[in-house]
């Protein structure tokens, strides 16, 4: 990431006034840091913010889809709270009218803010696959058009690879092979090479400034050096140097001063975010001594005028034909529910999840949502299953996964309406039992 901003502030005094050579101050008092280097900052808040809540191991990748889907959410969110705040840093139109709009929707750009700002991405990715789903789900809340996801997705393989010890000749390779096809040196295209925003004009220029570069700083003079959007080519560049070389003690000093107070924040924020990564989470069994921890938090939600000893005998009997899953979050056990394994209807396997709780203070965060996920995937994964619940909220919630109303004459609770998960033609049988066949809440 500080690549991408060495290449913006050095770039900044050159965009609209080029400078086709590589002989140059790298920073005057004309330099500034623009638009690209706060999109990158608020790209990477938006990582560390998801990365507070917790992900699944690599191979979770149902549970992982709600982690890439929460930065995908706040990534537009931390972009328009970061980038309001500057309103004057060159925002192109159509993205200064995103930033400032109330209902931010992407607007099929193919320019190359889509990659400018996509560093962050490569650099948190725990995979390479992991990084190219950083970068489209980043950048399609804006650049959706086909060209800004690729030269998103390019720009972050590069950077993978560079961080990850590939040569440039494999950079080049995987690059030209699959993203864009070009055949120039830096020196061929100088003195023609004209300002140009979409990113299929920007990313292989900037990419082939790294590849001719002898060190981080020449990769940044090289840069420059091609004209153009000065700051944005730079910074696209700057960022695959960074992955290849570092970045020098002296150039990361200098750079920081041209960052106010809320920038260099979060930059240090970020640098202390690299060396532990996102919160580990995993899905288990619960144990006993963890059931009974639940069984008091629950109690405060549904005790039903029982005494605590009376909610635990009469929930702990549940644990005779069911399993507690927890989803432990580096210690904490963050959300937990009941698989129960029910009496067949209509001879299907059939189960009930119950119990779901999210203890304070980790309410809202979608830990329910992936626990409930997981736990469905894996009792579907055999076949065709009738998985009920009765719930005790808004039944919207679990419609969003494919859970219904069972009719009103099939109802047993007047309080808490069952619901079933289905495939369509066991739900079309389903709705003529008898009301009898159906479990009891639980």
């Amino acid at each position: 990431m500080l690549g991408a901003i060495i290449g913006d502030i050095v770039g900044s005094r050159f965009e609209f006034n080029n400078h086709r050579s590589k002989d140059f101050d790298l920073f005057t008092r004309a330099c500034e840091v623009t638009d690209d280097s706060i999109m990158t900052l608020a790209v990477a808040k938006a990582i560390m913010e998801a990365g507070k809540v917790g992900c699944l191991p690599l191979d979770n990748g149902l549970g992982n889809y709600e982690y890439y889907r929460r930065i995908e959410r706040l990534s537009r969110q931390w972009m328009q709270k970061i980038g309001q705040k500057y309103p004057h840093c060159g925002y192109g139109g159509r993205f200064g009218d995103w930033v400032f709009c109330d209902n931010p929707q992407p607007y099929n750009s193919y320019g190359n803010g889509a990659a400018m700002r996509i560093s962050p991405a490569a650099f948190a990715a725990r995979s390479e696959t992991e990084a190219r789903i950083l970068a489209e789900v980043i950048t399609r809340v804006t650049h959706n058009h086909p060209e800004g996801l690729k030269g998103a997705e390019a720009t972050v393989l590069a950077i993978y690879m560079a961080r990850n010890g590939a040569s440039k000749a494999a950079i080049r390779e995987r690059i030209d092979g699959y993203f864009y096809h070009w055949n120039f040196t830096i020196d061929e295209i100088r003195d023609s090479y004209q300002f140009n925003e979409t990113c299929q004009e920007t990313v292989p220029q900037a990419i082939q400034a790294f590849l001719e570069s002898a060190s981080f700083e020449d990769a940044i003079r090289t840069a420059i050096s091609v004209g153009g959007d000065s700051d944005t080519l730079a910074a696209i560049t700057g960022a695959i140097a960074e992955a290849y070389y570092g970045v020098p003690h002296a150039l990361k000093e200098k750079a920081l001063t041209y960052l106010d107070a809320e920038l260099c924040q979060i930059y240090d924020e970020w640098q202390a975010y690299l060396k532990t990564g996102p919160r580990q989470m995993i899905i288990r069994e619960a144990t006993e001594a963890e059931r009974t921890l639940l069984f008091k938090e629950a109690y405060q939600i549904w005790h039903k005028n029982r005494t605590l000893a009376e909610y635990i005998h009469d929930n702990a009997k549940e644990d005779a034909f069911g399993k507690r899953y927890v989803i432990d979050r580096e210690g904490d056990l963050v959300s937990s529910l009941i698989v129960l394994t029910l009496e067949p209807v209509l001879g299907i396997s059939t189960y009930g999840l119950g119990s779901v709780l999210t203890p304070e203070p980790h309410t809202s965060k979608g830990y329910a949502g992936i626990l409930l996920k997981r736990c469905i995937q894996q009792l579907e994964k055999d076949g065709e299953v009738f998985i009920f619940l009765f719930s005790d909220i808004n039944p919207d919630f679990y419609k969003k996964m494919g859970f219904r109303l069972l009719p009103e004459h099939l109802q047993k609770s007047l309080t808490s309406p069952c619901m079933v998960k289905c495939g369509e033609a066991s739900w079309a049988q389903l709705k003529d039992v008898s009301v009898a066949l159906l479990p009891d809440y639980f």
